[in-house]
């Protein structure tokens, strides 16, 4: 009696939860498998923007002067705040200027001659816009970000009350054949049922990491420790010593796939680059920080391997919710499980019309 009123209970929960948080679901679930492969088929769709011929006996032109020429490109109103500087032969460099709610541009560069290679505006770029509804479904950081966060808790409820609605009383093969199974012949009803249930179940523990690991960002619970180290603002000189900088970051030892070069928003703000030693697993990077006026190397992070428990599983955190953790099988079963996620909310809803 206990467990068939307890069950009641938890039946109407994942009923209303699910009403309540459905097309929010089915809308984050979709844009996460249209993402999950973004890397690599910007690779094809966007390769003469990535991709440029090496001249014959060419050299990188410096960094300063690349800078120069992608800043006059996006005018002095537009500060650049970051850029990405890729380590293979024949890859542009990346230049990144945002202010939110006001301008995302890009510029790409042929870091062997300095030409121009492709001025995006962000904000209308397919993958952004993807990235954009799954994150705050275009509705701004405050709004948006609060109606994914609750959201997505209601989906980690609704997985746990769907297991514990889908658990049997007795485990019999009869059981087996039933609820591990879908009936393809099966007339629409009884489809739709199966297809919610058991896929729901196939699913169950890599939607529960994918959603865990979304709250993680959600609740702001994988920041890193701010540590406080500030340039040295009396050695103040006329130009940035990005050059040296970057020679310094060559004399370290490390093969790098590509570094995230942050230029500082204030006078005493410092130059930080995270030098990421795998093109797939952001978790391999080794974080440094510069004085912005003298290049001296302020701060030098700890690779993954030296980090604590607790700070490796922070930065394993992206790799898992996107599934890059493991290459391209573990981001196949991210895109199946969001494609899976989507469904639920519609074969979900369908189950509670034909009750009616």
């Amino acid at each position: 009696m206990f467990r068939t009123g307890f069950k009641k209970i938890i039946y109407q929960l994942h009923l209303w939860l699910g009403l309540l948080s459905g097309l929010v679901v089915f809308v984050i679930g979709l844009t996460g498998a249209i993402y999950s492969f973004s890397d690599e088929l910007k690779a094809v769709v966007y390769h003469n923007r990535l991709y440029v011929d090496i001249p014959h006996g060419a050299e990188k032109q410096s960094f300063n002067q690349l800078l120069f020429v992608a800043q006059k490109k996006l005018g002095k109103d537009k500060k650049i705040s970051r850029v990405e500087i890729q380590q293979s032969p024949g890859r542009t460099y990346m230049f990144r200027a945002y202010k939110a709610d006001k301008y995302f541009e890009k510029v790409y560069l042929n870091p062997y001659t300095a030409q121009i290679v492709f001025h995006e505006d962000a904000n209308k770029e397919f993958f952004n816009v993807v990235l954009s509804i799954h994150r705050t479904l275009l509705l701004g950081d405050v709004v948006g970000h609060f109606i994914i966060r609750w959201s997505v808790v209601c989906f980690v409820i609704l997985l746990l009350s769907g297991i514990i609605l889908w658990w049997p009383k007795k485990w019999k093969m009869s059981f087996w054949k039933q609820k591990l199974k879908v009936k393809w012949e099966a007339k629409a009803k009884r489809l739709n049922y199966d297809l919610h249930q058991v896929f729901g179940f196939y699913a169950f523990l890599i939607l529960l990491i994918i959603s865990l690991t979304g709250l993680m960002w959600s609740f702001d619970l994988v920041a890193d420790k701010k540590v406080k180290v500030f340039s040295d603002t009396t050695s103040l000189i006329s130009v940035a010593p990005n050059d040296l900088i970057i020679a310094k970051m060559k004399s370290l030892g490390i093969k790098p796939a590509y570094l995230l070069y942050n230029l500082p928003n204030t006078k005493s703000g410092t130059v930080n680059v995270s030098a990421y030693l795998d093109p797939q697993r952001i978790h391999q990077k080794i974080q440094y920080r510069f004085d912005r006026y003298s290049g001296k190397l302020l701060l030098e992070g700890k690779p993954f391997s030296s980090l604590s428990a607790l700070d490796k599983a922070k930065a394993l955190n992206y790799d898992l919710h996107t599934g890059s953790i493991f290459g391209f099988w573990s981001k196949l079963l991210v895109f199946i499980a969001g494609l899976i996620t989507a469904s639920l909310p519609i074969t979900g809803f369908c189950i509670w019309l034909w009750r009616k």
